[in-house]
Protein backbone atom coordinates (compact mmCIF):
# COMPACT_ATOMS: atom_id res chain seq x y z
CA UNK A 1 0.00 0.00 0.00
CA UNK A 2 1.23 3.48 -0.81
CA UNK A 3 1.69 5.96 1.47
CA UNK A 4 2.44 9.00 0.42
CA UNK A 5 0.58 12.04 2.08
CA UNK A 6 0.12 15.75 1.29
CA UNK A 7 -0.31 18.03 4.08
CA UNK A 8 -1.33 21.66 3.23
CA UNK A 9 -1.57 24.16 6.15
CA UNK A 10 -0.42 27.77 6.49
CA UNK A 11 0.78 27.43 10.35
CA UNK A 12 4.05 26.67 10.31
CA UNK A 13 3.72 25.14 14.16
CA UNK A 14 1.27 22.52 12.52
CA UNK A 15 3.22 21.36 9.96
CA UNK A 16 6.23 20.97 12.48
CA UNK A 17 4.13 18.81 14.49
CA UNK A 18 2.71 16.66 11.80
CA UNK A 19 6.06 16.26 10.57
CA UNK A 20 7.43 15.64 13.62
CA UNK A 21 4.03 13.18 14.73
CA UNK A 22 3.54 11.50 11.03
CA UNK A 23 6.78 11.74 9.12
CA UNK A 24 8.01 8.58 10.23
CA UNK A 25 4.86 6.20 9.69
CA UNK A 26 3.89 7.88 6.32
CA UNK A 27 5.86 9.14 3.40
CA UNK A 28 4.93 12.40 4.32
CA UNK A 29 5.54 16.13 2.18
CA UNK A 30 4.24 19.42 3.26
CA UNK A 31 3.43 22.79 2.16
CA UNK A 32 2.31 25.91 3.45
CA UNK A 33 -0.19 27.24 1.33
CA UNK A 34 -2.90 25.86 -2.06
CA UNK A 35 -0.20 27.20 -4.52
CA UNK A 36 3.03 25.26 -3.00
CA UNK A 37 0.35 22.53 -2.31
CA UNK A 38 0.10 22.49 -6.64
CA UNK A 39 3.70 22.82 -6.76
CA UNK A 40 4.46 19.46 -4.94
CA UNK A 41 1.52 17.60 -6.49
CA UNK A 42 3.46 18.46 -9.74
CA UNK A 43 7.01 17.70 -8.84
CA UNK A 44 6.13 14.57 -6.09
CA UNK A 45 3.04 12.90 -6.67
CA UNK A 46 0.58 10.88 -7.13
CA UNK A 47 -0.80 11.38 -3.52
CA UNK A 48 -2.58 8.98 -1.96
CA UNK A 49 -3.87 11.29 0.50
CA UNK A 50 -3.96 14.91 0.76
CA UNK A 51 -4.98 16.89 3.69
CA UNK A 52 -5.91 20.54 3.61
CA UNK A 53 -6.96 23.12 6.10
CA UNK A 54 -10.15 25.01 5.31
CA UNK A 55 -8.68 28.70 6.17
CA UNK A 56 -5.90 29.46 4.20
CA UNK A 57 -4.60 33.27 2.50
CA UNK A 58 -4.81 33.39 -0.95
CA UNK A 59 -6.28 29.90 -1.52
CA UNK A 60 -8.96 28.49 1.02
CA UNK A 61 -9.10 24.71 0.97
CA UNK A 62 -12.02 24.59 -1.07
CA UNK A 63 -10.46 26.63 -3.91
CA UNK A 64 -7.32 23.96 -3.48
CA UNK A 65 -9.36 21.11 -3.73
CA UNK A 66 -11.15 21.75 -7.07
CA UNK A 67 -7.47 22.96 -8.88
CA UNK A 68 -6.16 19.58 -6.94
CA UNK A 69 -8.98 17.65 -8.31
CA UNK A 70 -7.87 18.28 -11.98
CA UNK A 71 -4.66 16.37 -11.74
CA UNK A 72 -5.40 14.44 -8.71
CA UNK A 73 -8.91 12.69 -9.75
CA UNK A 74 -7.80 9.47 -7.32
CA UNK A 75 -6.93 10.95 -4.83
CA UNK A 76 -8.05 11.09 -1.70
CA UNK A 77 -9.30 14.21 0.03
CA UNK A 78 -9.52 15.45 3.46
CA UNK A 79 -10.28 18.40 5.25
CA UNK A 80 -9.54 20.37 8.31
CA UNK A 81 -12.41 22.82 9.57
CA UNK A 82 -13.10 24.84 12.33
CA UNK A 83 -16.87 25.36 13.26
CA UNK A 84 -17.64 28.36 11.60
CA UNK A 85 -17.21 26.28 8.07
CA UNK A 86 -20.36 24.06 8.66
CA UNK A 87 -22.01 25.33 5.91
CA UNK A 88 -18.96 25.06 3.83
CA UNK A 89 -18.89 21.67 5.30
CA UNK A 90 -22.69 20.18 4.42
CA UNK A 91 -21.81 21.72 0.66
CA UNK A 92 -18.43 19.67 0.03
CA UNK A 93 -19.97 16.40 1.91
CA UNK A 94 -23.22 17.19 -0.47
CA UNK A 95 -20.92 17.01 -3.48
CA UNK A 96 -18.75 14.31 -2.75
CA UNK A 97 -15.09 16.29 -3.09
CA UNK A 98 -14.12 15.36 0.52
CA UNK A 99 -13.56 12.04 2.16
CA UNK A 100 -13.75 12.81 5.84
CA UNK A 101 -13.65 16.40 7.41
CA UNK A 102 -11.96 16.49 11.17
CA UNK A 103 -12.31 19.70 13.55
CA UNK A 104 -9.35 21.57 14.05
CA UNK A 105 -7.57 21.46 16.93
CA UNK A 106 -7.46 17.85 15.50
CA UNK A 107 -5.96 14.79 17.92
CA UNK A 108 -3.25 12.69 16.60
CA UNK A 109 -5.01 9.89 17.14
CA UNK A 110 -8.18 10.77 15.04
CA UNK A 111 -6.05 12.45 12.10
CA UNK A 112 -4.18 8.93 11.59
CA UNK A 113 -7.20 7.39 11.92
CA UNK A 114 -8.99 9.03 9.08
CA UNK A 115 -5.63 9.34 6.93
CA UNK A 116 -5.52 5.13 7.13
CA UNK A 117 -8.75 4.84 6.47
CA UNK A 118 -8.33 7.32 3.14
CA UNK A 119 -5.46 5.03 2.06
CA UNK A 120 -7.76 2.70 2.37
CA UNK A 121 -10.08 4.32 0.00
CA UNK A 122 -7.42 5.24 -2.46
CA UNK A 123 -6.43 1.30 -2.43
CA UNK A 124 -10.34 0.98 -3.93
CA UNK A 125 -10.14 3.20 -6.46
CA UNK A 126 -6.95 2.40 -8.03
CA UNK A 127 -7.28 -1.33 -7.64
CA UNK A 128 -10.38 -1.34 -9.62
CA UNK A 129 -8.93 1.28 -12.13
CA UNK A 130 -6.29 -1.48 -12.35
CA UNK A 131 -8.62 -4.57 -13.30
CA UNK A 132 -10.36 -1.91 -15.55
CA UNK A 133 -6.92 -0.89 -17.28
CA UNK A 134 -4.72 -4.11 -17.05
CA UNK A 135 -7.25 -7.49 -16.25
CA UNK A 136 -9.97 -6.56 -18.33
CA UNK A 137 -8.32 -5.37 -20.88
CA UNK A 138 -5.91 -8.53 -21.42
CA UNK A 139 -8.50 -10.30 -21.06
CA UNK A 140 -10.27 -8.64 -24.10
CA UNK A 141 -7.17 -9.37 -25.71
CA UNK A 142 -7.16 -13.16 -25.56
CA UNK A 143 -10.34 -13.22 -27.09
CA UNK A 144 -9.72 -11.13 -29.97
CA UNK A 145 -5.96 -13.06 -30.15
CA UNK A 146 -8.60 -16.64 -29.97
CA UNK A 147 -10.92 -15.34 -32.51
CA UNK A 148 -8.42 -14.11 -34.94
CA UNK A 149 -8.32 -18.10 -35.45
CA UNK A 150 -11.62 -18.28 -37.42
CA UNK A 151 -10.76 -14.49 -38.82
CA UNK A 152 -7.59 -13.55 -39.18
CA UNK A 153 -8.35 -10.76 -42.18
CA UNK A 154 -10.16 -9.15 -39.56
CA UNK A 155 -8.56 -9.32 -36.29
CA UNK A 156 -5.24 -8.60 -37.26
CA UNK A 157 -6.20 -5.67 -38.42
CA UNK A 158 -7.57 -5.12 -35.21
CA UNK A 159 -4.75 -5.38 -34.06
CA UNK A 160 -3.16 -2.52 -35.86
CA UNK A 161 -5.94 0.28 -35.62
CA UNK A 162 -4.86 -0.73 -31.80
CA UNK A 163 -1.43 0.36 -32.10
CA UNK A 164 -2.54 3.44 -33.98
CA UNK A 165 -5.18 4.67 -31.69
CA UNK A 166 -2.31 4.13 -29.03
CA UNK A 167 -0.06 6.37 -30.70
CA UNK A 168 -2.54 8.81 -31.40
CA UNK A 169 -3.34 8.98 -27.79
CA UNK A 170 0.03 9.80 -27.25
CA UNK A 171 0.91 12.10 -29.91
CA UNK A 172 -2.36 14.38 -28.74
CA UNK A 173 -1.54 14.00 -25.31
CA UNK A 174 -4.74 12.53 -24.29
CA UNK A 175 -5.64 10.90 -20.97
CA UNK A 176 -4.23 7.46 -21.17
CA UNK A 177 -8.08 5.77 -20.83
CA UNK A 178 -8.37 1.84 -21.24
CA UNK A 179 -11.63 2.74 -23.07
CA UNK A 180 -9.89 3.86 -25.54
CA UNK A 181 -7.74 0.65 -25.87
CA UNK A 182 -10.45 -1.41 -25.27
CA UNK A 183 -12.78 0.26 -28.24
CA UNK A 184 -9.92 -0.24 -30.17
CA UNK A 185 -9.72 -3.71 -29.97
CA UNK A 186 -13.21 -4.55 -30.32
CA UNK A 187 -13.66 -1.88 -33.04
CA UNK A 188 -14.13 -4.87 -35.86
CA UNK A 189 -15.87 -7.42 -33.94
CA UNK A 190 -19.78 -6.71 -35.60
CA UNK A 191 -17.29 -7.37 -38.72
CA UNK A 192 -16.81 -10.75 -37.55
CA UNK A 193 -20.83 -11.50 -37.72
CA UNK A 194 -21.39 -10.09 -40.93
CA UNK A 195 -22.92 -12.54 -43.71
CA UNK A 196 -19.85 -13.76 -45.34
CA UNK A 197 -20.20 -12.61 -49.00
CA UNK A 198 -20.42 -8.70 -47.07
CA UNK A 199 -16.91 -9.65 -45.23
CA UNK A 200 -15.48 -10.93 -48.49
CA UNK A 201 -16.53 -7.70 -50.56
CA UNK A 202 -15.24 -4.98 -47.37
CA UNK A 203 -12.34 -6.82 -46.31
CA UNK A 204 -10.44 -3.39 -46.47
CA UNK A 205 -11.39 -0.13 -47.46
CA UNK A 206 -12.32 3.56 -46.74
CA UNK A 207 -15.50 4.72 -44.98
CA UNK A 208 -16.09 7.04 -48.02
CA UNK A 209 -16.18 3.89 -50.60
CA UNK A 210 -19.96 3.00 -50.38
CA UNK A 211 -19.60 -0.66 -50.46
CA UNK A 212 -17.22 -0.58 -48.26
CA UNK A 213 -18.87 2.14 -45.53
CA UNK A 214 -22.41 0.71 -45.98
CA UNK A 215 -21.01 -2.45 -44.50
CA UNK A 216 -18.80 -1.09 -42.04
CA UNK A 217 -21.55 1.23 -40.61
CA UNK A 218 -23.40 -2.01 -40.45
CA UNK A 219 -20.59 -3.74 -38.58
CA UNK A 220 -20.02 -0.93 -35.98
CA UNK A 221 -24.12 -1.06 -35.04
CA UNK A 222 -23.67 -4.45 -34.38
CA UNK A 223 -20.67 -4.27 -32.54
CA UNK A 224 -22.48 -0.78 -30.46
CA UNK A 225 -25.44 -3.74 -29.67
CA UNK A 226 -22.86 -6.16 -28.93
CA UNK A 227 -20.88 -4.52 -26.50
CA UNK A 228 -23.31 -1.95 -24.67
CA UNK A 229 -24.93 -5.27 -22.54
CA UNK A 230 -21.44 -5.50 -20.85
CA UNK A 231 -21.77 -3.18 -17.33
CA UNK A 232 -19.71 -0.37 -17.90
CA UNK A 233 -18.82 -0.51 -21.24
CA UNK A 234 -21.48 2.08 -22.23
CA UNK A 235 -18.90 4.46 -23.56
CA UNK A 236 -16.38 1.67 -25.16
CA UNK A 237 -20.05 0.61 -27.24
CA UNK A 238 -20.35 4.34 -27.87
CA UNK A 239 -17.35 4.79 -29.60
CA UNK A 240 -17.41 1.47 -31.87
CA UNK A 241 -20.50 2.85 -32.67
CA UNK A 242 -20.10 6.37 -33.70
CA UNK A 243 -16.52 5.68 -35.57
CA UNK A 244 -18.07 5.40 -38.97
CA UNK A 245 -20.06 8.65 -38.46
CA UNK A 246 -17.33 11.04 -37.06
CA UNK A 247 -15.48 14.13 -38.89
CA UNK A 248 -12.03 13.93 -37.53
CA UNK A 249 -12.83 17.41 -35.94
CA UNK A 250 -11.05 18.15 -32.01
CA UNK A 251 -13.77 20.47 -31.50
CA UNK A 252 -15.08 18.37 -28.78
CA UNK A 253 -11.52 17.10 -27.79
CA UNK A 254 -11.35 19.58 -25.03
CA UNK A 255 -11.31 19.45 -21.43
CA UNK A 256 -14.68 17.64 -20.52
CA UNK A 257 -15.58 16.66 -23.73
CA UNK A 258 -17.46 13.89 -24.79
CA UNK A 259 -15.10 10.88 -24.09
CA UNK A 260 -16.88 8.90 -26.67
CA UNK A 261 -16.76 10.86 -29.70
CA UNK A 262 -12.74 11.42 -28.70
CA UNK A 263 -12.43 7.60 -28.88
CA UNK A 264 -14.45 7.07 -32.02
CA UNK A 265 -12.26 9.87 -33.70
CA UNK A 266 -9.29 7.93 -32.71
CA UNK A 267 -10.76 4.76 -34.28
CA UNK A 268 -11.81 6.51 -37.17
CA UNK A 269 -8.14 7.97 -38.25
CA UNK A 270 -6.71 4.71 -37.38
CA UNK A 271 -9.17 2.45 -39.70
CA UNK A 272 -8.48 5.52 -42.49
CA UNK A 273 -4.38 5.29 -42.03
CA UNK A 274 -4.41 1.53 -42.06
CA UNK A 275 -6.36 1.53 -45.28
CA UNK A 276 -4.16 4.38 -46.74
CA UNK A 277 -0.82 3.14 -45.86
CA UNK A 278 -1.77 -0.91 -46.57
CA UNK A 279 -2.22 0.66 -50.46
CA UNK A 280 1.38 1.70 -50.37
CA UNK A 281 1.12 5.33 -50.00
CA UNK A 282 3.70 7.70 -48.44
CA UNK A 283 3.27 9.53 -44.78
CA UNK A 284 2.89 12.63 -46.62
CA UNK A 285 0.24 11.15 -49.34
CA UNK A 286 -1.26 9.51 -46.95
CA UNK A 287 -2.07 12.26 -44.83
CA UNK A 288 -3.91 14.46 -47.81
CA UNK A 289 -5.91 11.88 -48.73
CA UNK A 290 -6.76 11.63 -45.14
CA UNK A 291 -7.84 15.04 -45.60
CA UNK A 292 -9.97 14.07 -48.48
CA UNK A 293 -11.43 11.23 -46.56
CA UNK A 294 -12.00 13.53 -43.51
CA UNK A 295 -12.54 17.57 -45.00
CA UNK A 296 -13.03 18.59 -40.93
CA UNK A 297 -9.63 17.36 -40.06
CA UNK A 298 -8.12 19.27 -37.18
CA UNK A 299 -4.92 20.41 -37.62
CA UNK A 300 -3.78 18.81 -34.57
CA UNK A 301 -4.73 15.07 -35.86
CA UNK A 302 -3.86 15.61 -39.29
CA UNK A 303 0.48 16.28 -37.18
CA UNK A 304 -0.19 13.23 -34.61
CA UNK A 305 -1.03 11.41 -38.18
CA UNK A 306 2.59 12.47 -39.88
CA UNK A 307 3.97 10.41 -36.45
CA UNK A 308 1.68 7.29 -37.03
CA UNK A 309 3.78 4.17 -38.35
CA UNK A 310 3.98 2.88 -41.98
CA UNK A 311 3.70 -0.76 -42.51
CA UNK A 312 7.25 -2.15 -42.55
CA UNK A 313 8.80 -2.15 -45.92
CA UNK A 314 10.61 -5.54 -47.44
CA UNK A 315 13.11 -5.89 -44.65
CA UNK A 316 15.88 -8.92 -44.17
CA UNK A 317 13.49 -11.80 -42.28
CA UNK A 318 14.18 -14.88 -40.69
CA UNK A 319 12.59 -18.39 -40.52
CA UNK A 320 11.69 -19.65 -36.92
CA UNK A 321 10.17 -22.83 -35.56
CA UNK A 322 6.93 -21.61 -32.85
CA UNK A 323 9.16 -22.52 -30.20
CA UNK A 324 11.61 -19.49 -30.87
CA UNK A 325 9.27 -16.95 -31.59
CA UNK A 326 9.36 -13.81 -28.90
CA UNK A 327 6.04 -11.61 -27.27
CA UNK A 328 6.70 -8.29 -29.94
CA UNK A 329 7.70 -10.17 -32.90
CA UNK A 330 6.79 -8.55 -36.10
CA UNK A 331 5.66 -11.31 -39.00
CA UNK A 332 7.29 -10.73 -42.50
CA UNK A 333 5.06 -12.68 -44.43
CA UNK A 334 1.42 -13.98 -43.80
CA UNK A 335 1.64 -17.46 -42.26
CA UNK A 336 -0.25 -20.00 -43.65
CA UNK A 337 -0.56 -24.29 -43.04
CA UNK A 338 0.45 -26.19 -45.86
CA UNK A 339 -3.18 -26.55 -46.88
CA UNK A 340 -3.19 -23.05 -47.27
CA UNK A 341 -5.38 -21.73 -43.80
CA UNK A 342 -4.52 -18.26 -43.25
CA UNK A 343 -3.68 -18.03 -39.31
CA UNK A 344 -2.28 -14.72 -39.27
CA UNK A 345 -1.68 -11.82 -41.35
CA UNK A 346 1.83 -9.85 -42.22
CA UNK A 347 2.81 -6.92 -39.81
CA UNK A 348 1.04 -8.54 -37.23
CA UNK A 349 3.08 -8.12 -33.33
CA UNK A 350 3.07 -11.50 -31.97
CA UNK A 351 1.71 -11.60 -28.19
CA UNK A 352 2.20 -14.54 -25.95
CA UNK A 353 -1.49 -15.78 -27.10
CA UNK A 354 -0.56 -15.70 -30.79
CA UNK A 355 2.64 -17.52 -30.26
CA UNK A 356 0.44 -20.34 -28.04
CA UNK A 357 -1.46 -20.95 -30.80
CA UNK A 358 1.19 -21.65 -33.65
CA UNK A 359 2.76 -23.89 -30.93
CA UNK A 360 -0.34 -25.80 -30.66
CA UNK A 361 -0.68 -26.20 -34.10
CA UNK A 362 3.15 -27.32 -34.38
CA UNK A 363 2.59 -29.78 -31.43
CA UNK A 364 -0.67 -31.15 -32.95
CA UNK A 365 0.77 -32.35 -35.38
CA UNK A 366 -0.88 -29.78 -38.37
CA UNK A 367 1.72 -28.58 -40.82
CA UNK A 368 2.84 -25.07 -40.73
CA UNK A 369 5.13 -23.50 -43.57
CA UNK A 370 8.01 -21.58 -42.22
CA UNK A 371 6.88 -18.82 -40.35
CA UNK A 372 9.34 -15.31 -40.72
CA UNK A 373 9.49 -12.46 -38.97
CA UNK A 374 11.17 -9.54 -39.31
CA UNK A 375 15.36 -10.00 -38.63
CA UNK A 376 15.49 -7.08 -36.12
CA UNK A 377 12.67 -6.50 -34.33
CA UNK A 378 11.37 -4.04 -31.82
CA UNK A 379 10.39 -4.65 -27.64
CA UNK A 380 7.43 -5.16 -26.89
CA UNK A 381 5.76 -2.08 -25.93
CA UNK A 382 3.90 -2.85 -22.35
CA UNK A 383 1.13 -0.13 -22.98
CA UNK A 384 -0.14 -2.39 -26.61
CA UNK A 385 0.99 -5.96 -24.96
CA UNK A 386 -2.59 -7.57 -24.70
CA UNK A 387 -1.63 -10.23 -21.75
Amino acid sequence: MTKRILFVDDEPSILSGVERRLGQEYDLFTASSGEEGLERMIDNGPFAVIVSDMRMPSMNGIQFLNRARESAAHSVFIMLTGNQDQQTVVQALNEGEVFRFLNKPCENVDLKRAIDAGLRQYELVTGEKELLHKTFYGAVGVLTDVLEVSHPEIFSRSARIGDLVASLRKSLELDDRWEFKLAARLSLLGFALLPEEDRQRCQIGSLTDPEFGDGMRRAAEVGRRLIERIPRLENVARMIGDFPTVDGSLRQQTQGSDEAIVGATLIRVALEWDHLTLQGYSQSSALQELKLALPNLSPRLAEAALDLPLPPEEARSVSLAPKQLREGMVLAEDVVTQDGLMLLRKGRRLTITVIERLRCYQEGHQSLRPIRVVEITAQPNPELACV
